[in-house]
């Protein structure tokens, strides 16, 4: 390494002073566009598109805020509707009921969460219970879906909570 130092500051100890000036002029200008080009405009590109991401973020939060009353409004609407139909457990075998479920035990676990044990069912008619408790807003916190011996017949435990 030291020698291809060495050789190039012969080289340029060997060229006339008007060729080492012009090719000092020619290592500031490319110096310039490096720092021109290859830090100054990427560094300036990268601070006005965080500029305008920032005004599009400021906007969806005005357009948001102005959208609260309404979405405040729709959720009272549909909270008092889900309240009206009644109790956690009510609402839960009411929809077993709908699509042929047969809980075989039950147990609260505090408020708003129920574990339930299912024996015996057709998987054609839990897949679509589970589903209509998904549209009621429940959430499942754990499932657990076993075959039977007998084809299509599944055993299930699961969590729910509202």
């Amino acid at each position: 390494m030291k020698q291809t130092i060495e050789q190039w500051r012969r080289k340029w100890a060997a060229l006339p002073a008007n060729d080492q000036r012009a090719l000092g002029m020619l290592g500031l200008f490319l110096g310039v566009i490096f720092v021109v080009f290859g830090l100054f405009k990427p560094a300036q590109s990268f601070f006005d598109n965080a500029r305008v991401e920032a005004e599009q973020s400021r906007e969806l939060v005005a357009w948001i805020e102005k959208q609260r009353p309404q979405l405040e409004r729709i959720q009272r609407t549909s909270g008092g509707q889900s309240q009206a139909q009644g109790t956690l457990l009510q609402r839960v075998t009411a929809a077993a009921n709908n699509h042929k479920v047969t809980i075989k035990r039950f147990e609260p676990e505090g408020d708003g969460r129920i574990r339930l044990w299912i024996d015996e069912a057709r998987y054609q008619d839990l897949q679509p219970w589970l589903n209509t408790l998904l549209q009621q807003r429940f959430i499942i916190r754990s499932v657990s879906v076993d075959a039977l011996a007998e084809e299509g017949m599944v055993s299930a435990r699961l969590t729910l909570e509202r």
